[in-house]
């Protein structure tokens, strides 16, 4: 099926150049590709800290075994516990070379390393598993109660609308939010392997105290971490550390019985400490003693890794918001705050990496903590800040301390981006923020509630499928009325005015607002929503640009979800087996919204250099060589090709589209799908400039 030019009205659109110029959408990508390459560095530190763990519990247990067979017998017991350690420290103190050389003993080693190996391995191979389901597996480790769509807790709400508007202004599904109702810290988090189970946690001391801009400030915080690949790669490490902080919280748990560490000043030992307990102490000091070793290590590993990554998504944070008062305001009160950012979870050091704040107390050398010190973070912001923090609510600055603070802040940005060149700003702007208000607010108020509920988000993706011809849309509502539920049935055609009154460039960012409550479909009802949509496009005997759009991002999203599908493994380093994949892409584009022979040419020429590749090698096809399934089947096979691959073709399908300064709405649908097969979120560009000007208040 040919793809027939576009004879709708054109909207201009200024913010596709701003796109290709910043690199917006593409950015993503590139900082995928960063995130990787730390993962191979995360991989060398991993390493080099076992070696360092299975070295120190050598000499630990061959020091104590070796003291202790060779020392000789004393009539004391007293004599006999204390002379081989006197005797040890000796050795180490007086003659380090001598007392190596005679702890060396080969076969013990080997015994040692193999049983401190195999359970680190154990410890990293549990929590990788344990966490495989996503971010949601991280905020249910750490306490956190899943938020529902349609919250009554005002605090809730505001939580809910600040991150679907991040989430429509980044092109991104909306993330699970969590809520860690025991935690009365000023603290947030972002983990999850992907865009599609990418969940967000805040603690109730964050939802309770801070006003909407620090809100806003603090999620715009960790929307960076997510376009920048950061949460991908913390859960990496997140599992693979675990191996070396698992014997601490056997110990504990063995010593006082719970897996929470003591608080400071507090004992070792828990209150309730029983009899029964007390011969599982020595045991429990040796496990704590030999995970202790390595957590220096592995906090030396989170900090090399982590800490430039926290500057970077504060910069961004003001860059995305444009009101730096926000996330200053959220860092001075977590710093006023008795408490700060610690968290009461046992597994709060585990997952130190991915908080906004420190979670835990801070490590007594700087160096070792995962987060630059608060102080240090709102002077690089604020450059007026004198270093206390207030204990009371402050006033909120006048417009030209706003400004003021704005252009400071952005003085820094700009001086980041020039230092660190490779960590361009990701998509996520002010205006797309300001545009995913405009949406959300403007939603009809009957689609907004369905889309938080999983019956009504099924019933707002039917309605958006039936056909304006009447006998499509009767046979349609035969097949729903026949396959689903009576009561879905009945919401469809309720919600039809609604859905039919929503404006073209409205529709994807929908869809990304109903995917949370698909997600939580039974099994079965999934697979009757899925045949259903595919019956629903299938009606007609065509498929045009938007369903086949919808399809696409609908179930890449929600199959990894219900039927264990992984993403497609990478098959492809250069662009030369792709250029038939490329051609095809890029003649579709240049075609869609083009008569002119002449001017469809020049946009495929200008999106093909940026390929970089011989003119000869890439030719544009004709409209019949570059059809839905020709393009669906291209997608399947460019989704297996590198991240700088991804990057370079998005580009380039990018600038084919902006070659006549302009962009349709299915221009825009077929680009996203496009980006979304490829795994880089974008924003909903396609918009009317007005609806930028006539921005409501947010609530």
């Amino acid at each position: 099926m040919a793809l027939p030019p576009e004879t709708g009205s054109q909207n201009d659109v200024p913010r596709l150049r701003f796109l290709i110029d910043v690199g917006t959408g593409m950015d993503f990508m590139a900082q995928q590709e960063r995130a990787r390459r730390q993962t191979r560095l995360l991989m060398a530190y991993f390493i080099l800290s076992v070696a360092v763990v299975v070295a120190l519990v050598y000499l630990v247990l061959a020091s104590l075994i070796l003291s202790y067979h060779e020392s000789p017998a004393y009539p004391s017991g007293l004599l006999n516990a204390v002379v081989p350690v006197l005797d040890l420290l000796t050795r180490m103190l007086l003659h380090p070379l001598a007392y190596l050389k005679w702890v060396w003993r080969p076969y013990l080693f080997l015994q040692t390393a193999s049983w401190t190996l195999l359970s680190i391995s154990l410890g990293s191979f549990y929590k990788i598993r344990r966490l495989s389901k996503g971010g949601a597996a991280v905020a249910e480790l750490l306490g956190g109660r899943r938020l529902n769509s349609n919250p009554n807790d005002p605090d809730e709400q505001k939580l809910r609308h600040v991150v679907e508007e991040m989430s429509i202004a980044s092109g991104t599904p909306v993330p699970e939010l969590y809520v860690l109702d025991n935690e009365r810290g000023i603290n947030t988090f972002a983990a999850g392997h992907t865009t599609s189970d990418i969940a967000i946690g805040v603690t109730r001391g964050c939802l309770k105290l801070l006003n909407r801009e620090e809100l806003q400030g603090v999620i715009a915080h960790e929307f960076s971490h997510i376009l920048n690949g950061d949460t991908r790669l913390n859960m990496r490490l997140m599992g693979v550390v675990h191996g070396i902080l698992w014997p601490v919280i056997i110990g504990r748990v063995l010593i006082r019985g719970t897996d929470r560490p003591a608080e400071p000043g507090e004992s070792i030992l828990d209150e309730e400490t029983s009899a029964v307990r007390l011969p599982f102490l020595p045991f429990g000091a040796a496990l704590i003693g030999i995970g202790s070793a390595g957590l220096p290590l592995v906090r030396l590993t989170k900090s090399a890794i982590c800490r430039e990554r926290e500057w970077l998504a504060d910069a961004e944070a003001v860059q995305f918001t444009r009101y730096p008062a926000g996330i200053v305001g959220a860092l001075k009160k977590a710093g006023g705050l008795s408490k700060r950012g610690r968290l009461d979870t046992p597994h709060a050091e585990t997952a130190s990496h991915l908080y906004f704040v420190n979670a835990s107390v801070e490590p007594f050398f700087h160096f070792q903590s995962t987060h630059p010190p608060l102080a240090k973070r709102i002077l690089a912001i604020d450059s007026t800040f004198d270093g206390q923090f207030p204990h009371v609510a402050m006033l909120e600055p006048t417009l030209f301390e706003r400004q003021r603070l704005y252009e400071d802040a952005v003085t820094q940005a700009l001086a980041f981006e020039k230092a660190h060149p490779d960590s361009v700003l990701s998509g996520l702007t002010v205006e797309s923020i300001r545009a995913a208000n405009v949406i959300r607010l403007g939603l009809p108020a009957s689609v907004a509630r369905a889309i938080r509920e999983p019956a009504g988000a099924m019933a707002v993706i039917y309605a958006m499928l039936l056909g304006t011809d009447e006998a499509t849309r009767h046979a349609q509502l035969d097949i729903l009325r026949t396959n689903s539920d009576p009561g879905i049935y009945q919401t469809t055609l309720d919600l039809l005015t609604g859905v039919e009154n929503l404006a073209d460039h409205v529709k994807l960012p929908v869809i990304d607002m109903a995917l949370p409550a698909l997600r939580y479909l039974d099994p079965e009802l999934y697979q009757q929503f899925a045949r259903n949509v595919q019956e629903l496009i299938e009606a007609d005997r065509a498929i045009d640009l938007f369903e086949y759009t919808l399809q696409r991002i609908l179930f890449r999203h929600l199959r990894p979800y219900y039927e264990k599908a992984r993403p497609p493994a990478v098959a492809y380093t250069t662009l030369k087996p792709l250029l038939t994949e490329c051609a095809i892409l890029l003649s579709a584009l240049a075609q869609l919204d083009q008569n002119d022979p002449v001017q469809a040419r020049a946009a495929f020429r200008n999106g093909a250099r940026l390929l970089e590749l011989p003119t000869e090698d890439l030719n544009l096809l004709t409209r019949e060589a570059c059809n839905l399934p020709q393009i669906d089947v291209a997608l399947d096979r460019l989704a297996r090709a590198t991240l700088i691959l991804k990057r370079q073709i998005l580009l380039a399908c990018a600038h084919t589209v902006a070659e006549d300064e302009r962009v349709g709405t299915r221009e825009a649908e077929l680009l996203r799908a496009i980006a979304d097969t490829l795994g880089c979120p974008i924003p909903p560009f396609v918009q009317a400039t007005g609806d930028l000007k006539e921005c409501p208040r947010p609530r």
